[in-house]
C-alpha cells in the first residue's frame, strides 16, 4: 500500500500575542454582548466557544438551560442571506439528528450609534464531540463495521427529513457531525443549506450559486457551483472513508478538481465488509446520478447488508446441522423480508373537479398535491412522488377525460401514459351526485385496462371510488365523526327515515347503487368517502376503509408495506404491523431454538414497525431500551420464544403504531405472552401451526385483509 502524507502544521511564531489579542477582543465583545443581552432580559452570555470566518459562537443560558448563541460579524447580504437561511431551515426540521431553533431564536441586536445591528441566532446546544475530535479522541483509529452501519443509518434519515423538506446541506463532513451522549448524532452547521426552488434551478443553470468548499468532503459539480441534493451523499460518501480509515479524505485524491478518487482506501479500511465499502465507493461516484437515488435507497442497502453482516457472524457458532436449517431462513427468507420496499404506483382518472388531488392528500395526510376551485388543477397527465417515514408513493394522474369520448385530444394520450407508467391499480374517482359521463367513462376505462393488459400480461384492478357524499341531500347534515350506515343491505329504498340522518344514509346508498350499475362493467368494488380537506374546511371520511381497499387490491407485499408507511391511517398500520409480528412468529418457531437468531428475528420485528409509523406519535427510543422496557429476557421453554415474539409484536403496535404510553404498552406485552404461554404451554408443533393460522385469520377477519396462508395451504 502506498504511504500515507501526514501534513504538519506550523504554528505561527506570534502565536502568544495573536491569542493574547483574540482573548482581549472576546472580552470586549462579550461586555458588549452582556450589555445588549441584558435589555432582552432572557440570555446570560456563559462561555466563549469558537469563531469563524463568519462569525463568534457562544454558549449562552436560557433561563436554566444551556444553549448556543451564533454572532453574525460579516456584514455583506449574501452571508446575511445565509445566517437567516440557517435560522428559517432549523426551524422547520424538528428530529433529534438536527438542532433545535424555537421561532423566536433568530433576532437582531441593535448596536449602539449608527452601527449595523447584529445577527443572532440562538438554538439548542448539542452536548458531546463532533465525530473529528471523536475520531482524535481515539487515537484516529477507524471505527466498526457495527458502528459505520449504525451512524450510516442515523444520518441517511436525517438527510431523508433534509430532503423532503427539499434542502440539502452542501457541508457534511465529521466537524458537522456531533455525537451525543446517548449516542445518537446530530448534523450541525446549516449555513450553507439550500432550498431547491424554481429560482434556485434557474440559478443552477447559469452557475451563479455560492459556493461551499470543504477540501476533501466537496463533491465535484459543487465546486463548479452546480450542487444538488445527491452532492451530500459525496460529501458523506467522504466523511465515511475518514471514519473508516481513521485518515482524512483528500489524502486518498488523485484529483482535487474531478474528485477523483485512489482505490486503495480500501486497504485501510479493515473492520469493514466489501459490500459497505461498495456502498461508501456509491455514494462518492462522479456523477450525482450514479449515486443513491435518495436516502432511502441507502437506508434499504444498509439494511441488507446489516442483516448480512449479521449472518455471517452467527454462522460460526452453529453445528454443522443446524446451520442446514437456519442458514437459508437467514439468508434468504429473513433478507428478503427485511427488503420489503417497492414504490407502489396508484394511477387517478376522474374529470376535473372530481376530487383527485384532495383524495391524495386525504391519503397522505399532508398537503402533497395542489388544489385549484377557480380552473383545473390537472391539465396534463403527470407523475409525481409523496413521500412521509421515509416511504414513497407514486401517483400517476390523468387528466380528466372531458365530454367528447375517443375525440377528446386527452383520451389517448392518457392511456398511454398510464399504460406506460405500469401502475398496480386505479382510483377512478367520481362524485356521488354524478349523473352524466357514464358512456365515455366507460369507454376509456375498458379501453385503458384492455391496453394495460396487452402491454403487462397483467388485469389492472380498478376501485370506484365515489366522492362527496358529504353534499348528498340533506346537505347540511354531515358530521365527520359519524359512522354512518352505509352497507347496501341495512335498509330498503323505499323505507321511511325517521331523522335528517337516516335521510341522509339512505340518500347515499341510493347514489352509490346507481354508480355501481352505471359502471358494472368496469368493476364492483367501491369505497364511499369524502377527501375535502382544506384551510378552513374538513369533511374526511372514510379515508381509512380506503387505505384497507388500496392495500388489498396492490399485487405483492413489498409494494404493500411502503404503502402502508407513506399513508396516515392507523388502521392500516394496524393491518401491516399484525401480519409482521405473525410473519416473525413463524420465523421464531422456525429457529426458536437459536437463542441469537430469536433475539434478531425481534429485532428485526420491532425496526420493521417502527418504519410504518408515524414518528410524531411516539418519544424516541432504540429498539433495544424500548426492549429492555419491557422486559424481554431470554427463555429455553419450549415455544416461549414464539410467545414473547408476538408480545414483542403487540407492545410495539401498541406504542409505535397506536401512540399509548410505554407503560401501557409493558401491560400490553405482559399479557399477550402470559395469555400465549398458557395456550402454548403442552402444545406440539403442530397445535402451534394451529394457533397461529388462527391468529391468521383472526387478523384477516378483523381488517378485512388477505391472510398469510390459505386455509388449504400445506406450508
Amino acid at each position: 500500500m502506498k504511504k500515507t502524507k501526514v501534513r504538519a502544521t506550523l504554528k505561527h511564531k506570534n502565536y502568544p500575542i495573536r491569542a493574547m489579542i483574540q482573548e482581549d477582543e472576546n472580552r470586549k465583545e462579550l461586555e458588549q454582548l452582556n450589555q445588549l443581552l441584558s435589555k432582552e432580559g432572557r440570555y446570560q452570555i456563559v462561555k466563549f466557544l469558537g469563531g469563524g470566518g463568519f462569525g463568534n459562537t457562544w454558549e449562552v443560558d436560557d433561563r436554566g438551560t444551556p444553549k448556543v448563541l451564533k454572532i453574525l460579524h460579516n456584514q455583506e447580504d449574501k452571508a446575511i442571506e445565509l445566517f437567516k437561511r440557517e435560522a428559517e431551515v432549523l426551524k422547520k426540521l424538528n428530529h433529534p439528528g438536527i438542532p433545535k431553533v424555537e421561532s423566536d431564536g433568530y433576532f437582531e441586536l441593535q448596536q449602539e450609534g449608527e452601527n449595523p445591528p447584529s445577527h443572532c441566532l440562538v438554538m439548542e446546544k448539542i452536548e458531546g464531540l463532533d465525530l473529528e475530535k471523536w475520531l482524535e479522541q481515539h487515537g484516529n483509529q477507524s471505527i466498526t463495521q457495527q458502528r459505520a452501519i449504525a451512524w450510516l443509518k442515523q444520518l441517511a434519515e436525517i438527510l431523508t427529513l433534509v430532503h423532503e423538506q427539499k434542502y440539502f446541506h452542501r457541508d457534511i463532513k465529521p466537524s458537522n457531525i456531533m455525537l451525543r451522549p446517548n449516542g445518537q448524532l446530530a448534523l450541525i452547521d446549516f449555513g450553507g443549506v439550500r432550498e431547491v426552488t424554481d429560482t434556485y434551478l434557474e440559478k443552477h443553470k447559469q452557475r451563479r450559486v455560492t459556493g461551499i468548499y470543504s477540501s476533501g468532503y466537496t463533491p465535484p459539480e459543487q465546486i463548479k457551483g452546480k450542487a444538488e441534493d445527491r452532492s451530500d451523499f459525496f460529501a458523506l460518501g467522504r466523511s465515511f472513508v475518514h471514519l473508516v480509515t481513521g485518515i482524512e479524505p483528500q489524502h486518498f485524491e488523485k484529483d482535487e478538481r474531478t474528485g477523483e478518487f485512489e482505490d486503495n482506501w480500501r486497504d485501510s479500511a479493515t473492520k469493514i465488509s466489501q459490500p459497505l465499502a461498495d456502498l461508501i465507493d456509491d455514494l462518492m461516484a462522479p456523477l450525482p446520478k450514479q449515486r443513491p437515488k435518495d436516502a432511502q435507497d441507502i437506508l434499504e442497502r444498509l439494511e441488507i447488508i446489516e442483516i448480512e453482516s449479521y449472518v455471517l457472524s452467527i454462522l460460526p457458532e452453529l453445528t454443522q446441522l443446524t446451520k442446514l436449517v437456519v442458514e437459508p431462513i437467514l439468508r434468504n427468507q429473513l433478507r428478503q423480508w427485511a427488503r420489503q420496499s417497492r414504490i407502489p404506483k396508484i394511477a387517478l382518472y376522474g374529470r376535473t373537479g372530481a376530487g383527485k388531488s384532495s383524495l391524495v392528500n386525504a391519503i397522505i395526510g399532508k398537503q402533497v398535491a395542489g388544489v385549484r376551485v377557480d380552473k383545473p388543477e390537472t391539465l396534463d397527465p403527470e407523475s409525481y412522488t409523496c413521500q412521509r417515514n421515509g416511504r414513497k408513493l407514486e401517483i400517476v394522474d390523468s387528466r380528466g377525460v372531458g365530454e367528447k369520448s375517443k375525440e377528446d385530444p386527452a383520451f389517448k394520450p392518457a392511456i398511454d401514459y398510464v399504460v406506460e407508467q405500469k401502475v398496480d391499480i386505479l382510483l377512478f374517482v367520481i362524485p356521488a351526485k354524478e349523473r352524466g359521463y357514464v358512456t365515455q367513462d366507460v369507454e376509456f376505462l375498458k379501453t385503458l385496462r384492455q391496453e394495460h393488459n396487452k402491454a403487462h400480461n397483467a388485469e389492472l384492478p380498478i376501485i370506484l371510488v365515489i366522492n362527496q357524499i358529504d353534499v348528498v341531500d340533506p346537505a347540511r347534515e354531515w358530521n365527520k365523526n359519524t359512522l354512518y350506515d352505509l352497507s347496501l343491505e341495512s335498509r330498503d329504498d323505499s323505507s321511511t327515515p325517521s331523522n335528517a340522518r337516516e335521510q341522509k344514509e339512505i340518500n347515499i346508498i341510493k347514489c352509490i347503487k346507481a354508480r355501481l350499475e352505471d359502471y358494472r362493467e368496469l368493476t364492483n368494488t367501491y369505497v364511499p368517502v369524502s377527501v375535502c380537506w382544506q384551510k378552513y374546511e374538513d369533511t374526511r371520511y372514510n379515508i381509512d376503509q380506503l387505505e384497507l381497499q388500496i392495500y388489498n387490491s396492490i399485487p405483492d407485499d413489498a409494494a404493500k408495506y411502503s404503502f402502508g408507511g407513506v399513508t396516515t391511517g392507523k388502521p392500516l398500520k394496524q393491518a401491516i404491523a399484525s401480519k409482521l409480528k405473525l410473519t416473525a412468529a413463524w420465523f421464531t418457531l422456525s429457529v426458536g431454538w437459536v437463542p441469537r437468531v430469536t433475539r434478531f428475528i425481534q429485532n428485526l420485528l420491532v425496526k420493521m414497525i417502527t418504519k410504518i409509523a408515524t414518528p410524531d406519535q411516539y418519544q424516541n427510543i432504540t429498539i433495544e431500551e424500548f426492549l429492555e422496557q419491557l422486559g424481554v429476557r431470554p427463555t429455553q421453554i419450549k415455544f416461549s420464544n414464539v410467545a414473547m415474539t408476538l408480545a414483542i409484536g403487540e407492545a410495539a403496535i401498541s406504542y409505535f403504531i397506536e401512540g399509548k404510553p410505554l407503560e401501557e404498552a409493558r401491560r400490553a406485552f405482559v399479557q399477550e405472552e402470559e395469555h400465549r404461554k398458557t395456550e402454548l404451554q403442552d402444545a406440539q408443533t403442530k397445535d402451534v401451526i394451529k394457533i397461529l393460522r388462527k391468529i391468521d385469520r383472526d387478523i384477516s377477519d378483523r381488517y378485512g385483509i388477505t391472510p398469510l396462508y390459505e386455509d388449504g395451504d400445506s406450508n
